[in-house]
């Protein structure tokens, strides 16, 4: 099983708060240490912070209830610590090391304590907290599988299983103990948990609020740690957000934007001419004749040569006759066609079309070095090239490439987001 915590304790439920009483101190009767309470009056169980001994400080007598339960250990959040959550200041008044089942996920909780508003539970799981609170109603349907509704939440069945509590340390409101076994239901409405908890004696239900680790640090001043980014807390909200409608408004606005430039386009034909090329124009310069460009534009240049088995090469520049400034343009035709054992076959095209980008207005000329199969060839045939040069031109490659871009970004997001639940649904399950 993987995540199954619970921050319940399993036998008496959280005491009455009253008005705050000055913290105790008394000497272990195991080590004679001192140990002091801070929830006077309300205390069940404490720990003797220098031998581990766990104490009935309900009764007078200060009896053992269980002597060096484990070595001492440390927790990120020292007992006596205090910090403001949800606008009441808390103190921490014991901590437990807790795990499910088979021991593969540990966690902690933190018991705090404020005189006036009673108990709350923080637990920490790798680098993810909840502040949880007892709950003082029934829930319906805690602890069956499937979706239940409370507190005005639809809380859906995250898992199952069993929590062990390995370590305590700190004064508590139950006889805590490290024999302690519950069993334990999740429930998730991010960033919301609900959990069930039950032994023989028992049903405990409660409510937990997920809290980022930055916000839990801030408020102890202590350096605790972040989680990883790949790491999902239980109960924590997505971050990875996929906004449709801004996806469709963009789509929407930039097919829009399209249609207004295509309108706006001229997509004039300013030149368009015919030429026969034989051996004799090997190494010629061929030239169209003037043309005039009234403003700046991009420009397109068409060839058509239906071509037989054979290519053709053209190496051409379009040149401002003002300025002599060019613009250097090559195109490569070639098919080739015919018939083997698999049957007919065919490579190559007819057309080549390339796009220059906007030129100023002037008088231009397109000038023109052929190179193809047909100069070597004897007698010489002759091949027709066909060579128009169109202004204003609409574009669709800038469209294309934007809607493009706009399905990448909802496609990243839903990975991501997808990749986000995947890690926390792996803490769930049902473990027996």
């Amino acid at each position: 099983m993987g995540d199954q915590t619970s921050t319940m304790p399993s036998a008496e439920p959280a005491p009455p708060t009253r008005a705050p009483a000055r913290p105790r101190t008394f000497a272990c009767p195991n080590c004679g240490g001192p140990v002091t309470l801070r929830a006077v009056g309300q205390s069940i169980t404490a720990t003797c912070s220098q031998c581990s001994s766990l104490i009935d400080v309900a009764d007078e007598n200060l009896n053992i209830i269980k002597t060096a339960q484990s070595a001492m250990q440390d927790a990120e959040i020292p007992i006596g610590a205090r910090a403001r959550l949800g606008d009441v200041e808390w103190e921490v008044v014991g901590f437990m090391r807790r795990c499910d089942g088979p021991g593969d996920f540990q966690w902690t909780e933190y018991l705090l304590f404020n005189p006036y508003h009673g108990y709350r539970f923080l637990a920490e799981e790798y680098g993810h907290w909840t502040l949880v609170k007892m709950l003082n109603r029934d829930v319906p349907g805690a602890g069956s599988q499937g979706q239940i509704t409370a507190m005005g939440r639809t809380y859906q069945f995250f898992g199952k299983g069993f929590a062990r509590t390995t370590y305590v340390a700190g004064e508590f409101f139950w006889r805590a103990s490290t024999s302690d076994v519950t069993a334990v239901t999740d429930y998730i409405a991010p960033p919301y948990r609900l959990m069930v908890e039950r032994n023989d004696e028992e049903i405990i239900v409660s409510e937990g609020e997920y809290l980022g680790a930055r916000l839990v640090a801030d408020a102890f001043k202590l350096p605790l740690r972040v989680p990883s980014s790949s790491s999902a807390g239980v109960s924590q909200v997505n971050p990875y957000k996929v906004s449709f409608a801004v996806i469709v408004a963009a789509v929407v606005a930039g097919t829009l934007l399209q249609f207004v430039s295509l309108a706006m386009s001229e997509n004039n034909l300013v030149s368009a001419q015919t030429y026969n090329l034989t051996a004799a124009d090997k190494g010629k310069t061929l030239s169209s004749g003037p043309f005039r460009l009234e403003k700046e534009g991009n420009v397109e240049i068409e060839t058509t040569s239906y071509l037989n088995n054979d290519w053709l090469e053209l190496d051409m520049a379009l040149v401002n006759m003002d300025t002599n400034q060019g613009y250097p343009v090559f195109q490569a035709l070639e098919h080739y066609s015919g018939q083997d054992s698999d049957g007919p076959w065919e490579e190559g095209g007819y057309e080549e079309t390339s796009l220059l980008p906007p030129v100023p207005p002037g008088t231009y000329q397109l000038l023109i070095e052929p190179d193809a199969g047909l100069f070597s060839k004897a007698p010489s045939p002759v091949q027709r090239v066909a060579i128009s040069v169109r202004h204003g031109v609409p574009v669709w490659s800038n469209y294309l490439i934007a809607m493009a871009l706009l399905l990448v970004v909802p496609g990243f997001g839903i990975a991501r987001r997808s990749l986000f639940e995947k890690s926390r649904w792996e803490k769930g399950g049902v473990a027996e």
